[in-house]
């Protein structure tokens, strides 16, 4: 050690800060290397991790049920649409769920039930819960703004319903919207 420090002090100004330099860089990748050996080493050959089988990983969640595993418990949550019509001036839509629910939206589709949005009825009209009987009721009634869509009367149009679950579980379902709409 004495050796060394004599050698240190017996450099100039230059020569001590590269050595100090190659000293600090030498420290660096021998760390670097000795922590890479020992995680290498650490995590041995795991066959059994879901990623080196090439399956992905179990990222579900509630709201996505259909990415969830087979280990998963999927509840018994149901939403079915048991009706929806023409009446009048107005389409009605009436349907009933299993589980316990947290809230029901509908929207009224120009098309089939995965058709396109219409802006033909007012959003401020919202879904009756009937909580004791399970069931609900939503009316689609015309937004009478000036400037809005109206209906087309040789067009089908659809609905489509969906319900959140208070355990985070959303449940859709849609119909056709029977009768012929109001123009």
């Amino acid at each position: 050690m004495q050796r060394a420090f004599e050698w240190f002090s017996g450099l100039n100004l230059i020569q001590k800060v590269l050595a100090v330099l190659f000293a600090a860089l030498f420290l660096f990748s021998l760390s670097y290397l000795v922590s890479t050996v020992v995680l290498s080493l650490g995590s041995g050959d795991r066959a059994d991790s879901p990623l080196e089988e090439g399956t992905a990983p179990i990222t579900a969640s509630p709201a996505s049920s259909a990415s969830a595993s087979a280990e998963t418990t999927v509840p018994d949550n149901k939403l079915s649409i048991t009706g929806a019509r023409w009446e009048g001036e107005k389409a009605v839509v009436e349907g009933t769920w299993k589980g316990e629910l947290s809230s029901v939206h509908c929207d009224l589709l120009e098309g089939d039930a995965s058709g396109k949005p219409t802006r033909w009825w007012d959003r401020s009209v919202g879904t009756r819960m009937d909580w004791s009987g399970r069931s609900f009721t939503q009316e689609f009634v015309e937004n009478g703004g000036e400037g809005e869509e109206s209906l087309d009367p040789g067009a089908s149009y659809g609905v489509t319903c969906s319900a959140q679950f208070s355990d985070g579980w959303q449940v859709n379902d849609g119909a056709s919207v029977e009768g012929t709409p109001p123009g």
